[in-house]
């Protein structure tokens, strides 16, 4: 095997392999220089800055092996700095003495090697995802579809993209290029608000407008090929990251409330199975860190590189900067933030559910089975129509048994005149008062914050210069509302956004 790799293609292939260790290293110090010199730039900035960089290393190798075929060697890199030995050349085997020239096929077996796990590996992903688009799916309500079709229209995304319901994916995601379907997992759709639905929706149609899925098969080549390279994965890492920032800002940008889709993505990462969780945990909450860039763009800052194959003079640059943030004192500007007052009082406890309306005095509503646990028989129910600000008084009549795709169907009965041009098969966007919370302190919900769980929040000191950090227990939770046990007194004004990005400190300043 290895006699067959002796040969004047194999050797320059192997080669470049080595060449590229330097290369690879040089293009992820040019990106990193190109990043801390840009400072704050866009999301669309900082992709394109990582695209051009996993390009150029993509290139490099082609243009080497180019380069050492047209010179007639197989150049090492300390030989290329050299002239060759005439004696040497004549005969045959350039550079045999060269220490690395016995490791050369063996170099080429195990890239080869590598690359076929990782093709492999590719190709299972591929056909895997490819399998959900033709099975183990089903079409959503009409009104569904529609709403998608009318989002699109908005968003300019010129090619159709079907809408389908799959019980074997966890999170919205698209399939496909020419072809887009976006896929959500079952009982997510009647599980949360409509106006997130359609935030995270608009999420998935940048992905479509932004050819993604046709960049991230091309990143996949591109990692298999030079997988040997940590920079590779790297620079591939930032641009999934940067990637689904741009897709934040299009989606903000559609749904127009930046607290709107901020709270979709918490929702939805809360609905997500524990071991999904863990999953996210070890990917260093990338999920997190988008709630936190979009509640709070000044405080997110490009993340740095730490592996040692980075320049020395980088990571001193790295280490100095955050040393110098780290000596200044924390300040949060005022109008990144919100603020809300602790009050003392009732709170109204409400399920959210969709549905449509059978006749002119019933209705039929789609709840997510994680939210029955409190639903029964006789409780007020209140609908609302897509484009009117009218409600209607109704009564939930009946809960049918049975669970079926994440969801049970209830009944109820409209007890209110119906809006002028409602009539059946309308939609209805309803919500279920399963209770409610007598003489409690509450305030608004926070971005990250979960019923009975503990929790910090940074509470405004008299002065109103400054917020200060205090535990919370959180108690019973309604759709925009959160109970607070113990931490806080009515007529307190609290930060409700999101402060991760302060983890360190205790106290911060507003200016």
């Amino acid at each position: 095997m290895t006699t067959a790799l002796a040969q004047p293609w194999a050797e320059r292939l192997a080669w470049t392999l080595l060449h590229f260790i330097w290369q690879g290293t040089l293009w992820a110090a040019i990106y990193t220089v190109a990043r801390l010199a840009a400072g704050r730039v866009t999301a669309r900035a900082r992709y394109a800055m990582a695209c051009a960089a996993l390009l150029g290393m993509a290139l490099s190798p082609a243009a080497t092996y180019w380069w050492l075929a047209q010179s007639g060697i197989a150049a090492s890199p300390t030989s290329a700095l050299t002239p060759p030995n005439p004696q040497t050349v004549a005969a045959g085997f350039p550079y045999a003495a060269d220490p690395w020239q016995a490791a050369l096929p063996w170099i080429v077996m195990a890239w080869f090697a590598g690359v076929a796990a990782c093709s492999v590996r590719l190709a299972a992903g591929w056909i895997s995802v490819s399998r959900l688009r033709s099975s183990h799916n089903r079409p959503p309500s009409a009104e569904w579809q529609h709403a998608l079709q009318q989002l699109s229209e908005r968003m300019r995304v010129r090619r159709p993209v079907r809408l389908l319901v799959s019980d074997r994916v966890e999170s919205l995601s698209v399939i496909g290029w020419l072809r887009p379907v976006i896929l959500a997992p079952l009982g997510l759709l009647a599980g949360l608000a409509p106006d997130h639905v359609e935030a995270l929706l608009a999420h998935e149609l940048a992905h479509v407008r932004r050819h993604d899925y046709l960049v991230n098969l091309l990143q996949g080549i591109a990692e298999s090929l030079l997988f040997y390279h940590p920079a590779v994965w790297w620079i591939s890492g930032q641009i999934r990251a940067e990637r689904e920032h741009c897709c934040d800002d299009l989606a903000v940008a559609a749904s127009g409330d930046v607290l709107t889709y901020a709270r979709a993505l918490a929702e939805l990462e809360s609905a997500r199975p524990a071991h999904f969780n863990a999953a996210l945990a070890a990917n260093d909450g990338s999920l997190v860190r988008r709630i936190r860039r979009l509640i709070d763009p000044a405080a997110h800052a490009p993340s740095r590189p730490g592996a040692a194959w980075i320049l020395s003079v980088l990571l001193l640059v790295a280490i100095g900067a955050v040393a110098m943030r780290a000596a200044q004192p924390a300040s949060v500007a005022r109008d990144s933030i919100w603020l809300d007052t602790v009050k003392l009082g009732d709170v109204v406890r409400q399920v959210r559910a969709l549905g449509v309306l059978t006749s002119a005095h019933t209705a039929e509503l789609r709840v997510a089975e994680t939210q029955m646990k409190e639903v029964a028989a006789g409780q007020p129910v209140t609908i609302a129509f897509q484009g009117r600000k009218d409600t209607v008084p109704c009564v939930l009549t009946r809960v049918r048994p049975g669970v079926a795709n994440g969801v049970v169907t209830v009944d109820v009965q409209v007890e209110g005149p119906l809006p002028a041009g409602i009539a059946a098969q309308s939609p209805v966007d309803a919500t279920i008062t399963i209770g409610r919370l007598s003489n409690v302190v509450h305030v608004a919900r926070p971005v990250i914050g979960k019923a009975n769980s503990e929790g910090t929040l940074f509470k405004i000191e008299p002065d109103g210069q400054t917020a200060v950090r205090i535990n919370v227990q959180y108690g019973e939770t309604s759709v925009n509302t959160i109970e607070i046990k113990s931490g806080l007194q009515p007529g307190d004004k609290v930060i409700v956004s999101d402060m991760s990005a302060y983890d360190k400190y205790d106290r911060v300043t507003l200016k």
